[in-house]
Formats: C-alpha cells, structure tokens, sequence
C-alpha cells in the first residue's frame, strides 16, 4: 500500500497555494501601465500649454478674454504641477512626501478654482477644459494610488530589516 500524500511531496513554496512575489511579466506590466498613466498627465498638460499659449497669441472674440485667461492659467498650472506630482510618484522622486503633498493640495486647489472659474463665467467654452482636467485626474488617481500601494508593500520590509538590526547582539562578551 502507498500513500499518496507522503511520496509525492512538492518543495516548500512550490503548491498551489503559493505566494511568491510577483514576477517580471507582472512588473513590466506594472512599469508599462505606469508610463502610459504618466503619458497621458504629460499630453494633458501639454495640450493645456498650447491652449494657453494658443489663447493668448489669438484671443477668440467670442470668449470673454478675462475670465478666460484667469481659467487657462489655473487649469494649466494645475495640468503642470500634476504633471511633477506624477512623475515624483513614478519615475523621478525628487519631492519630499511632505512637499508632494503641498504641491497636490495646490494642484487641486487651482484645479477645482480654474474649472469653477471657467463654468460660472464661461459656461460651455470651458468644456474642453474641464473633460483634459477629468481625464488626467484619472490617470493621477492611478498613479498615486499604485504608488501608496508599492510603499505599503515596501514598508514591512524595511520594517523588519530594521528590528532585524536592532536585535543584533553588540561586540564583546557578557561579564
């Protein structure tokens, strides 16, 4: 009589129930989502600099130039500092958890402020505005939220590294 159990074990880490780490397919997966994400803050924002720029080369006639440019430049300056926020988030860290929480608090402030602005003074003009803002927010949430997720992960093992050093027994012998 055999036993099926005991003659055909799998090594430790290698059953159905596995939990490794995830693989290369899984982060260049990761990295290829996260630079399209990143792709689509960087159009965004440019496109709000050539409406800006557009704008202010050749006024429209039919827009009330005031309340306009007050519009683009809040809603432009709220595209480029989402823009730096994201690549902070992804590729580039060059802000501190603190400054990158500063510069979204003003992003969102100068968002909300610029497209308020743009639909009480302007109404259906602004529209093209506020659908790039809708747009790059999104892709903003994902990047900010992948990058919560991977600090979290980050963080037990940096965690554990550190207890791991303090539990180290100091030189010399016990007297």
């Amino acid at each position: 009589m055999s036993r099926s159990g005991s003659s055909k074990r799998q090594p430790a880490g290698q059953g159905p129930g596995r939990t490794s780490p995830p693989g290369k397919g899984a982060q260049s997966i990761r990295s290829i989502s996260l630079l399209l994400l990143v792709g689509v803050v960087f159009v965004v924002a440019a496109l709000m600099v050539i409406s800006l720029v557009g704008f202010v080369l050749e006024p429209d006639p039919a827009v009330k130039a005031g309340p306009m440019y007050v519009t683009l430049t809040l809603t432009t300056g709220a595209a480029l500092l989402m823009l730096l926020v994201a690549l902070n988030a992804s590729y580039l860290p060059f802000m501190s958890p603190q400054r990158s929480r500063d510069a979204q608090l003003v992003m969102t402030a100068m968002g909300v402020t610029g497209v308020v602005t743009g639909l009480l003074t302007l109404g259906g003009a602004v529209s093209f505005i506020v659908a790039r803002l809708v747009i790059a927010s999104l892709a903003f949430m994902f990047i900010t939220l992948q990058n919560a997720r991977l600090s979290r992960a980050r963080e037990p093992a940096s965690q554990a590294q550190a207890r791991a050093r303090s539990q180290q027994r100091r030189g010399g012998r016990k007297r």
